[in-house]
């Protein structure tokens, strides 16, 4: 039994770490610093691009490719919303689409390389923020 669980440990010593182990949650200064007056860029799970730049004001707004909604659906799009850093730290979004409401918020970590992510280290949940 502990021979089984000796090499389990050292097998687990020998994998490398994980991507959510390596990155840096962002928070503070410096995630006021990284999104204000930032230029965002952002593929939603659906497909669709999405554009904005968060003013100073806590102002936004977006422009979308709209392909969450495809065929003669996605078309371009824009619309007003605002943005917000709320008290844990989390990088809130709201979008008053037409169709619907887009509302969230989201904890921004670094990956190892320099990218940024919306609550972990996830090719699929990038976000680029860009001065």
């Amino acid at each position: 039994m502990l021979a089984k669980w000796m090499a389990a440990a050292v097998l687990a010593a020998a994998l490398p770490a994980g991507a959510d182990e390596a990155a840096t949650k962002l928070g503070g200064d410096e995630l006021r610093t990284l999104v204000t007056g930032a230029k965002v860029h952002h593929v939603t799970s659906a497909g669709s691009e999405r554009r904005w730049t968060n003013d100073p004001d806590g102002t936004l707004v977006a422009s979308t490719n709209n392909r969450k909604y495809g065929g003669a659906m996605a078309r371009a799009a824009s619309s007003p919303g605002q943005w917000s850093i709320n008290e844990s730290d989390k990088y809130c979004i709201e979008i008053d689409w037409k169709r619907e409401l887009e509302k969230w918020c989201a904890t921004i970590v670094k990956g190892e390389d320099g990218t940024y992510y919306l609550g972990k280290v996830d090719p699929a949940r990038k976000i680029e923020f860009a001065k």
